[in-house]
Formats: C-alpha cells, sequence, structure tokens
C-alpha cells in the first residue's frame, strides 16, 4: 500500500506540465482505479504463502520481517524519487513503467528459490507500488469528470485496502487447493499487469507534456511552526495503520497458524483479508467522515480491535480473532482516511509537497520497523508473545493519540485545500 494522493506532488524543479480537462465518461476514470488496483493486488499475493517459504527456504521470524522490510525500500524508492517525475513528462509514462515492474515482480516471486530472490521479488514489489500508486491516484484527479478530489481520495483507498484483502484471499486459496501455490498465483498477477498496460494505453493522459528543461531534485521535508500538533497527530494516526498493515501483511499467517493451530492457508488468509476488507468497505460506507471527525471515530475503534485482537491470542480464539480483524479494518479505514484528508486540508498549497513527503515518510518507517521489531523479538519471545507485545505497546500509542487530537486545535483549512462539504 503506497499514498493515496501524490506523496511529493511537485518533486522538482524546472517546468510543470499543465493539467488537462477531464473527459466526460467515468470509465478512464475507473480504468485507472483498476491499474492502481493491479499493485495492491500483487503486495497482497505473497502474505499467505510466508509460511510456505519459510519450510521451502529454510529461514527464521526474523528472516522472514527482513524481506518484508525489502519491500517498504522499494516503495520509498520510487514513491519519493520516481513517481514526482509524473508532474513533467505526464501519468501515462511512469504507470507503464509500474505495471511493467509489476510484471518483474510476478517473474522474481516465479524463481524465488532462495531468501535473496524472494527478497529482490519483494524489492520489485514496492518498486511497483510506488511508482504505480500515488501516480494512478494524480491520473485519476485529472479524470474525475467533476473534479470531486474527496471521491477520488475515496475510490483511491478502496481500491488499495480492496485489492490488497483479494490479492490475500485468492493467494490463500490457490496455497490450499490449489497447484504449485508458490507459482500459479503469480501468473495470475502477470495477466492481470497485461490488462493493467492495455488499460492506461487506451486512458487519456492528464498532464501536457511540459516544453523546455526539466529537472529534478529530492523532496525536502518541512513543517511550518503552526501546524505541527495536527501534522503529528495525522503522521502518528497514519504510522499506527501502515503498522498494522505491515504486521498483517508479514507475520500474521505464521501468527495464526502458530498460536491458534490453523493449518489451513485458505482460513488463515480469509482473517489477514478480513482486516483488509473492512478498511476498504469502510470507504463506501463511511467516505463522508472525514479529516479530524474521523480519526476522533477511528482512533477509539482502532483501539478496540486491538484489544479484541490481543485478547483473541490470549483465549486462542479464532471467532474472536475474526471480530478482532473486521473492528481493525474499521478502525484503520477510519483512521487513514482521517489522517490523509485532515494533512491534505491543512496544508498550505505551496508546502503541501515538504508536509506531505514527512507525512509519508513517518508511515513507511511505521511499515517496516515494528514489523521488523516483531519478527526479530519473535527469535527470543515467540511469535504470540512478541504479537502481544506489539498490540498492548500500539495501544498505548493510539490512546495516547486520540488524547492529543482532543486537545489539539485544527486550523480550518489556513492556505490549502478548504474543507469539502458533507
Amino acid at each position: 500500500m503506497a499514498a493515496n494522493r501524490r506523496a511529493t506532488g511537485s518533486g522538482g524543479g524546472g517546468v510543470e506540465g499543465s493539467h488537462l480537462a477531464p473527459p466526460s465518461s467515468r470509465w478512464p476514470f475507473r480504468s485507472i482505479a483498476v491499474v492502481l488496483g493491479v499493485t495492491a493486488f500483487g503486495a497482497g499475493l505473497p502474505t499467505p504463502l510466508y509460511p510456505i517459504y519459510e519450510n521451502q527456504l529454510h529461514f527464521s521470524a526474523g528472516t522472514l520481517g527482513l524481506v518484508f522490510a525489502a519491500y517498504t525500500v522499494g516503495v520509498f524508492v520510487t514513491l519519493f524519487f520516481f513517481a514526482p517525475i509524473s508532474d513533467y513528462i505526464g501519468c501515462k509514462p511512469v504507470l507503464y513503467v509500474g505495471m511493467l515492474l509489476t510484471v518483474l515482480s510476478g517473474l522474481l516471486f516465479l524463481s524465488a528459490t532462495s531468501v535473496a530472490t524472494l527478497a529482490l521479488a519483494r524489492v520489485g514489489s514496492g518498486l511497483a507500488v510506488g511508482a504505480t500508486t500515488s501516480t494512478a491516484t494524480a491520473a485519476m484527479a485529472g479524470l474525475e469528470p467533476r473534479g470531486d478530489q474527496h471521491h477520488v481520495a475515496r475510490v483511491a483507498v478502496a481500491a488499495n485496502f480492496g485489492a490488497v484483502a483479494a490479492g490475500v484471499l485468492l493467494s490463500g486459496l490457490f496455497a490450499e487447493y490449489g497447484p504449485e501455490p508458490t507459482k500459479s498465483v503469480f501468473y495470475v498477477l502477470i495477466a492481470a499487469s497485461l490488462v493493467g498496460l492495455a488499460f492506461v494505453a487506451m486512458t487519456p493522459e492528464t498532464i501536457a507534456r511540459a516544453p523546455g528543461p526539466r529537472s529534478f531534485r529530492v523532496p525536502r521535508i518541512s513543517v511550518p511552526r503552526d501546524l505541527r500538533s495536527p501534522f503529528w497527530v495525522s503522521t502518528g494516526a497514519l504510522a499506527a495503520c501502515y503498522s498494522l498493515y505491515g504486521l498483517f501483511g508479514a507475520m500474521a499467517p505464521s501468527l495464526i497458524r502458530v498460536d491458534l493451530a490453523i493449518g489451513n492457508y485458505a482460513l488463515a488468509a480469509g482473517f489477514v483479508a478480513t482486516m483488509f476488507g473492512s478498511a476498504a468497505f469502510v470507504q463506501l460506507v463511511l467516505g463522508q467522515v472525514r479529516d479530524r471527525r474521523a480519526l476522533l471515530v477511528g482512533l477509539p475503534i482502532l483501539l478496540a480491535g486491538l484489544a479484541v485482537f490481543v485478547t483473541s491470542d490470549l483465549i486462542r480464539s479464532a471467532p474472536v480473532l475474526v471480530l478482532g480483524a473486521a473492528v481493525l479494518g474499521i478502525g484503520v479505514g477510519l483512521a487513514y482516511m482521517g489522517s490523509v484528508t485532515l494533512i491534505d486540508r491543512i496544508s498550505p498549497a505551496g508546502r503541501r509537497p515538504e508536509i506531505l513527503s514527512g507525512f509519508y515518510l513517518g508511515g513507511y518507517l511505521a511499515l517496516a520497523v515494528p514489523t521488523i521489531g516483531v519478527a526479530e523479538s519473535a527469535e527470543f519471545l515467540g511469535l504470540g508473545t512478541a504479537g502481544l507485545l506489539f498490540g498492548a505497546s500500539l495501544g498505548v500509542v493510539v490512546g495516547g493519540l486520540f488524547l492529543v487530537l482532543r486537545h489539539t486545535p485544527t486550523p480550518a483549512g489556513g492556505e490549502g485545500r478548504a474543507r469539502a462539504p458533507p
């Protein structure tokens, strides 16, 4: 999962391209939403397969954490250093590269016979997500016929979470019932990527290529002093969501098999998909609850979900785990949308790239660091105990964020995007 909006905006120097008028049809908008979903689908596919890889390649939980972190490296590289190029050359060339990187990651997974190859495949998957997701969302913003940017954000987040859920579930079914589980699903990914390439080809460009010289600089991070309190609340909420994404995306299948003794890969995948699917569903039914209000509702739900998740592990209950995953998904969906819409609304137009760079950097650090911490501590404490400590620690953080948010005055919009009507 990557940023649901362009993370760096105008990240370079030189001359930017101008935005073209959106088409009247919704088909191009929906086509790019599918393209966005393809890379998220690919990111979810390896999740149920990690226990199989552990047995085949004989690596530990600590190594698994590092393999997952390789994905984060790939996302970071393209999201911050490649995707902003679309401001100058247009979105379609970057989306072509994103789809080709998705094909490459599928080919690497097909040939993954060592830990190094598996890690390289995860880097490829991260590169594809980083190149595609923010650029696809920017393209969707230019293709939305009514210019409704909140609708763009809702669809982008729903496509991200929903496609990850679909990838996890399909991969779990293949792992349990299909032939060659570590290969079959990646043929599906390659085929989906080729469809994505066709959709990009048939979709109009949203940015006219700029004439003259072009240059690029690494986006810098800077937050105005009067915006730092809401910035840290938004970034903390995003980090909490990404931490859960990392745990469920890397460690949850092994945790379910070890602590709940559920050996069915499809059932284990169903638990994980429940969390991501619930987060996607929230965007469709509660999409009008946004920024500070979404955080005030979402953070307590997230805290309740963590309590249920920890309880399910303590009492070894699969039904309670399903309930916890669903509640966590609702909380993640609200908190993610709230953090993104709040940071977007308070960011002055001229400072948006600098603020959003720091915002998403905090999120991606949270995607990797806690996952590595859980994986490494599992070597000494056991996976169940490490998961319990993670849940309890994150609960303290989420509770603290909620208390700070209640006492944090939020700017009414400043020079940034005005609050959209509900």
